[in-house]
């Protein structure tokens, strides 16, 4: 059902679609130039020196950490598919990945990127279901890491955050101090509450009707929320989806990790590239050296600078416009101002080079591969959104449901196996080795000189032998052999996974 659906779109919702990708990149440029306009209105030369004595070395690195947190994501899509196809090749993870950043930069909230990823995965040879799952856990998973390093961040830098009070008004020669640790914590507040009202929405049944009924119904009295009907579904069906994701993410520790690792050190390198723009541009000095990490906090270093570009995705993300266009730049100057010692020419070239790295060059390549990109089956799809993605769960939640329960319980009885391998020659007698009545069978006898003999040492079985008689000791039992069964998730991989 959902295959069809996605490939029989109306023309006139095609051509729709068409136009508002065209408005929305006509908004990302508008809104750049006006960005770069203002921050080059009083200090261009300086900018344009700052350029011309930077050190390609650096200007090279930076484009190469760019190229390389693709290459993971990549990776990550990769791992994910081979979990369901061992067909599934790299360079499709790749393809995928590009196609996923392309939609996500041009339209608002980044809301276009995971649908038209699961198109791009169905084009691939991956089922639609499949594919929605693979995206729900690679948010899930890109959320958690998202806020461990957010954590980490505020714990770090907190006094940072506090002294962060940037001069906004210096742009046009005027003076206005204004805080930044507000919209951190409010940013910092909107990551942490996606996941945590979603887990306890899936595993508190109170909280989750007074939620759903009282909560939307109260925001749509006040008409703060104009569609309260189609909010409550659409939380309803996250929530839903929420639960079996996490539980097939819990069937397959190892490869949980092994994303979780991955999601970590993409968040390092991706949140690092201000500071080698940093070096790049001499922002402490020609002589200044590689840092990681120092204890000092007047030393910039590899890991402060993610920090720092932390704080900056708290503040863009509580705007949600196509590519964060416009206050990207702006909130980037007033973060890292204080990081590359208070110069603001340095800033913004520091900006400009940061900018044209991870989104300008980023945006041109991933729509020239979203452009040309064909793969089997050929998912011809020109607009989708967030609303689109919620319809595609809801369609494919009970065949994901099923596949979620089969692979946890598997998993769960291999992890059985695998402790009574473990623990030796003892393992737990059932009630008929014990000679011990069933509870729908109370009035059953119990021969208890029987059931010593089977539970006792061996040393003293040739005791209990001679107590009970040759002609009621019971002989064992022939058992056929069993024809072993092919268990039906297999193929998924999430039990015996190979990559």
């Amino acid at each position: 059902m959902a295959e069809y659906e996605m490939n029989s779109q109306p023309k006139d919702a095609k051509k729709g679609g068409a136009w508002k990708y065209l408005v929305y990149v006509l908004v990302v440029l508008i809104a750049t130039g006006i960005s770069l306009a203002i921050s080059l209105w009083n200090d261009f030369d300086s900018v344009v020196q700052t350029f011309s004595s930077a050190d390609w070395r650096y200007v090279l690195l930076v484009f190469a950490v760019v190229i390389l947190t693709y290459l993971i994501e990549g990776l990550i899509i990769f791992v994910f598919c081979r979990l369901y196809t061992r067909k599934y090749r790299y360079h499709q993870g790749l393809a995928c990945s590009m196609v996923g950043q392309f939609y996500s930069d041009v339209t608002p909230g980044a809301s276009g990127g995971q649908i038209m990823q699961v198109y791009t995965l169905k084009s691939q040879g991956i089922l639609v279901s499949n594919a929605a799952s693979i995206m729900v856990m690679w948010f899930i998973l890109y959320q958690v890491a998202l806020i461990i390093f957010g954590v980490c961040s505020l714990c770090f830098e907190w006094q940072t955050v506090l002294s962060l009070s940037p001069d906004i008004g210096q742009v046009f020669g005027s003076s206005w101090n204004v805080p930044m640790w507000p919209l951190i914590v409010i940013g910092f507040t909107l990551n942490l509450s996606v996941i945590l009202i979603l887990f306890v929405m899936s595993y508190n049944h109170h909280i989750h009707n007074f939620i759903l009924h009282h909560v939307i119904g109260f925001l749509g009295k006040i008409h703060i929320l104009k569609k309260p009907d189609e909010v409550r579904e659409s939380l309803r069906v996250q929530v839903e989806n929420f639960k079996i994701e996490l539980r097939r993410l819990q069937s397959n520790i190892p490869v949980l990790i092994l994303l979780l690792t991955l999601f970590f050190i993409l968040l390092i390198l991706r949140f690092s590239i201000p500071y080698f723009c940093g070096l790049a541009m001499h922002a402490w000095g020609a002589d200044a050296k590689f840092v990681f990490y120092s204890f000092d906090p007047e030393t910039p270093s590899m890991l402060r600078a993610s920090f720092y570009t932390s704080f900056h995705q708290m503040v863009t993300g509580l705007i949600p416009l196509p590519g964060s266009a416009g206050v990207s730049e702006l909130f980037y100057n007033l973060i890292f101002q204080p990081f590359f010692a208070g110069s603001f020419p340095t800033t913004i070239a520091t900006q400009i080079l940061w900018r044209s790295a991870t989104f300008h060059l980023v945006l041109l390549v991933s729509g020239i591969v979203s452009a040309f990109y064909h793969s089997r089956g050929g998912a011809s799809v020109t607009y989708a959104s967030r609303k689109t993605f919620v319809t595609l769960q809801l369609e494919t939640y009970e065949e994901r449901k099923r596949s979620s329960d089969t692979m946890y319980e598997t998993s769960q009885f291999s992890r059985r196996e695998f402790q009574r391998r473990f623990s030796g020659n003892a393992r737990t007698r059932t009630s008929k080795e014990i000679n011990i009545p069933y509870e729908d069978e109370p009035n059953k006898p119990t021969d208890f000189a029987a059931t010593r003999m089977k539970i006792a040492p061996t040393e003293e079985r040739r005791y209990l032998e001679a107590e009970v008689p040759s002609n009621k000791r019971e002989k064992p039992k022939k058992q056929k052999p069993k024809k072993k069964k092919k268990s039906s998730n297999a193929s998924n991989g999430w039990d015996t996974w190979e990559i």
